[in-house]
C-alpha cells in the first residue's frame, strides 16, 4: 500500500529539486524512478510485447490547445481519450478534464497503448514516454516495482538528495563566475547519472513487463464491462483524427472565428482557433452543436453515457 508520508515525502523532495541541475526532458521521468512506484510505457516497448492493436476513441480538448493536438498526431506520442464517460461527468457534457471548458471534441484512431475502466492517473513525460502507477498495470499489487527497483539497488529520494548534496558540495562559489557557472558545474556531473538511473530503471521495469506478460494483459490490455463513477482512459499514440465535435459557445468565440495580436514588440498575427482546427481536418467533418446533440454524435460512433452502481 502506498502511505500518505510515502506522498508527502515525494511532494516535499520533488519541490527541491533544482531546474538549474537538470535538463526539462530529464527533470519528471528521474523523479518518477526516484519513487519506485512508476512504469514507463511507451510503443516499442509495448508493440514488442502485444504487437499493434487499432483502437478508435474520443478525445476532449480546449480551442486554445489544439495546436498541442496537432503536434502529436501521427507520432508515436500518446494521448489520453475514452469511450465511457458517467452521464454526471464533464466529459458527457463535453467538457474537458485537465483542460477546464473543453468544447473540442475529437473522434480518433490509433494504436492502443493501455487501457482501464477508470481514469489511473497516467503522466507524459518530454520524450512521449507515459508514466503509470504500478499497482494499475500489475493486477493492484503494489509492490512488484517497489522490490524489483530495490533488488537493483537504484537511487531513491533519499540516496539522490545525499549525493546531490555531495556533489554541491564539491563546488564552491567563489570558483565560479556566477550562479550560473556553479549550477552548470554541478549539472554537468549529475546529467549522466540521472541518464544511467532513468536507464536502468526503465530495463528494470522492462523486464517486469516481460515477465509478468499476462498479468500485464489482463490489468492494461482488455476492454471492461466495468463502469467508472467517471470516464475510463485509454492511451493511444500513431493518432489520427476521422471527425470532430465543437460546442456551439466554443465555435461561436471570438477567438475561436477571428486572428488576434500578441501585443508584444513583434505584434505577430495570431491564427484562429478555426484555422488551427481546419489544419488538423476540413470543415466538412466537422459538426457544431449543444452538449445534447453531442451525446447524441458521440453515441452514434459507440461512444457510451454510463450509469455508475
Amino acid at each position: 500500500m502506498i502511505k500518505l508520508k510515502d506522498l508527502l515525502h515525494e511532494s516535499s523532495y520533488l519541490g527541491q529539486m533544482k531546474d538549474e541541475w537538470y535538463p526539462a526532458h530529464t527533470r519528471d521521468a528521474l523523479s518518477w524512478t526516484l519513487s519506485h512506484n512508476y512504469v514507463p510505457l511507451y510503443p516499442k516497448q509495448v508493440e514488442s510485447l502485444f504487437g499493434k492493436v487499432p483502437v478508435n476513441a474520443f478525445h476532449v480538448t480546449d480551442p486554445h490547445n489544439i495546436a498541442s493536438v496537432a503536434s502529436v498526431l501521427g507520432k508515436k506520442k500518446s494521448i489520453s481519450t475514452f469511450t465511457k464517460a458517467n452521464k454526471s461527468s464533464q466529459l458527457a457534457k463535453g467538457r474537458g478534464v485537465q483542460t477546464g471548458s473543453g468544447g473540442v471534441i475529437f473522434y480518433i484512431e490509433g494504436l492502443l497503448l493501455g487501457r482501464k475502466w477508470q481514469d489511473f492517473d497516467t503522466v507524459p513525460d518530454r520524450t512521449g514516454r507515459r508514466w503509470v502507477m504500478g499497482h494499475h498495470i500489475f493486477d493492484g499489487d503494489h509492490m512488484i516495482v517497489k522490490s524489483a527497483i530495490k533488488k537493483a539497488k537504484l537511487h531513491d529520494y533519499d540516496s539522490w538528495r545525499d549525493m546531490e548534496q555531495d556533489i554541491a558540495d564539491k563546488h564552491e562559489m567563489s570558483d565560479y563566475d556566477g550562479y550560473k557557472e556553479y549550477n552548470a558545474a554541478i549539472k554537468k556531473e549529475l546529467g549522466p547519472l540521472a541518464a544511467k538511473q532513468i536507464k536502468k530503471y526503465i530495463d528494470v521495469t522492462n523486464k517486469l513487463l516481460k515477465t509478468h506478460k499476462d498479468m500485464v494483459q489482463g490489468s492494461l490490455r482488455q476492454k471492461s464491462t466495468e463502469n467508472s463513477s467517471w470516464w475510463n482512459e485509454i492511451l493511444v499514440y500513431n493518432t489520427k483524427v476521422i471527425d470532430c465535435f465543437v460546442l456551439k459557445r466554443a465555435w461561436d468565440d471570438y477567438y475561436f472565428q477571428n486572428d488576434s495580436r500578441t501585443y508584444s514588440d513583434t505584434d505577430d498575427v495570431v491564427d484562429s482557433y478555426k484555422k488551427e482546427l481546419l489544419k488538423i481536418i476540413p470543415e466538412s467533418k466537422i459538426t457544431i452543436g449543444t452538449p445534447a446533440q453531442f451525446r447524441k454524435w458521440y453515441t452514434a460512433r459507440e461512444g457510451e453515457i454510463t450509469v455508475s452502481d
